[in-house]
């Protein structure tokens, strides 16, 4: 496929990452640097222009082009472009869209061949979503909405520490379907043995996780009082949230006209003017004994300074944003509770709707270190009919869950593969396009 990307930032050069091996990408980028940092690192064609420029766009072949991807950082430009892409009649557009007063544009509603990503809302879900499982690491909802991933860490207490899976018994509503140690993720098998400071992926069905709870020994104390850092709408989001659920909520926020809009917006929530990576004004903020801390500004440093900080100072549970892949691992190190990833978690939200390689949805986990793929069975599937035993898949891979309409299977050696079921699919790398081969058109 010929795919043009705009904008070579966290998610434009991510993305290209992902796709240049099997598609031929051309990436417009405006600024110098940052072209030429992806151009250095990768095989993708890199073009310094403007994505709205209509001649640099022909210089990118556009017309030829399969699908347009518009992720600069500037909503004009991914407009634009999309909207002079729409009249070439590219058949696959998406659109990153960052203010919501753009959404309003009707060319971007009414055209089936524009699908619009909006950043704050897809945080806004996964935040919600953590928040409501304060007990895992990570959520990833998967089967629209059908099916969930939980990250979960073994901690030293838990009655499943030096036990194998084996030992757990057969899975019935879900299932282990991989182990990370030290930042290394394997697939398990029976006799993989859980230990202390392991995380573990499950996937299951959404309540499965009272189930997880009783295997890890957890007894969650109710949330009652959060500080919320950042005042852009995404805190002040997360901020009336907590608060609709009667969780005493303070808000920290630096800047002060946006320390003064987040106190008009907010009736039931105390905003703080402050710095949240200094100890007096979280110590102001009643962090000593709050339940929740979530930092949700632009700035990586500033919230895992500002996590760290409240960890130390006695915040019960610590949540942050970040959007440079390196700060996975020092963030687990840290020993901050929760991380959210925004460059995966809007990468993930693309790449689900390019529908690549007859791949119905596609998350990524751990800043690529693995990928959960959804495939649908279809007449043409080439293991329709195949009992899962002979089919052969990659080691390096698991087949987690299967739906078959509202039936919820865990798959084993004889089970085959039905017209209209939803094959989840945990993989390493190295192994999705033996996936792909496998159960794609």
């Amino acid at each position: 496929m010929h795919i043009v990307i705009i904008g070579a930032g966290q998610v434009g050069s991510f993305i290209a990452r992902n796709l240049c091996i099997e598609h031929d990408i051309i990436v417009i980028e405006r600024d110098k640097e940052t072209a030429e940092k992806l151009r250095e690192s990768h095989d993708v064609i890199v073009m310094e222009g403007n994505g709205e420029d209509i001649s640099v766009l022909k210089e990118a072949q556009i017309e030829k082009a399969d699908i347009l991807l518009a992720v600069s950082g500037d909503d004009r430009t991914n407009i634009m472009a999309s909207f002079y892409s729409a009249s070439l009649g590219i058949q696959k557009i998406i659109v990153r869209v960052r203010n919501p007063n753009y959404l309003g544009y009707p060319k971007l509603l009414k055209d089936t061949n524009i699908s619009v990503v909006h950043p704050w809302a897809i945080m806004s879900e996964k935040i919600t979503s953590l928040i409501g499982s304060p007990f895992a690491w990570k959520t990833e909802t998967l089967a629209m909405g059908k099916i969930k991933m939980f990250k979960l860490k073994v901690e030293d207490n838990a009655p499943i520490v030096g036990k194998t899976l084996a030992n757990l018994g057969p899975p019935k509503s879900w299932i282990f379907v991989a182990v990370s140690k030290d930042g290394n993720i394997t697939i398990p098998t029976g006799e993989t043995k859980l230990e202390s400071g392991d995380y573990v992926f499950a996937l299951g069905v959404p309540d499965i996780l009272n189930k997880l709870k009783e295997l890890f020994d957890v007894h969650e104390e109710e949330i009652k009082s959060a500080v919320v850092v950042g005042g852009g709408r995404l805190g002040r989001g997360a901020a009336k949230i907590l608060s609709k659920n009667n969780i005493s909520t303070k808000l920290i926020e630096s800047n002060p006209e946006r320390a003064r809009k987040a106190a008009e917006d907010l009736d039931h929530v105390l905003v703080f003017k402050g710095d949240a990576t200094d100890a007096e004004t979280l110590k102001e903020a009643g962090i000593e004994s709050a339940d929740y801390f979530i930092a949700l500004t632009g700035d990586d440093e500033n919230n895992v300074l500002s996590a760290l900080l409240a960890r130390n100072l006695g915040a019960k549970r610590t949540t942050l944003i970040y959007t440079k892949p390196d700060y996975i691992d020092v963030i687990e190190a840290i020993g901050v509770d929760r991380a959210i990833s925004v460059r995966l978690s809007v990468a993930n939200e693309i790449l689900s709707l390019l529908h690549i390689h007859g791949v119905a949805h596609v998350a990524l986990v751990e800043e690529g270190r693995a990928e959960v793929l959804e495939f649908d069975i279809k007449s043409e599937t080439k293991i329709l009919g195949t009992p899962l035993k002979d089919v052969h898949f990659p080691s390096g891979s698991i087949v987690g869950i299967v739906l078959r309409g509202e039936e919820v299977i865990i798959p084993r050696g004889d089970y085959v593969a039905a017209l209209g079921d939803r094959v989840i699919i945990f993989t390493l790398p190295e192994a999705v396009k033996k996936v792909e081969m496998i159960l794609g058109q």
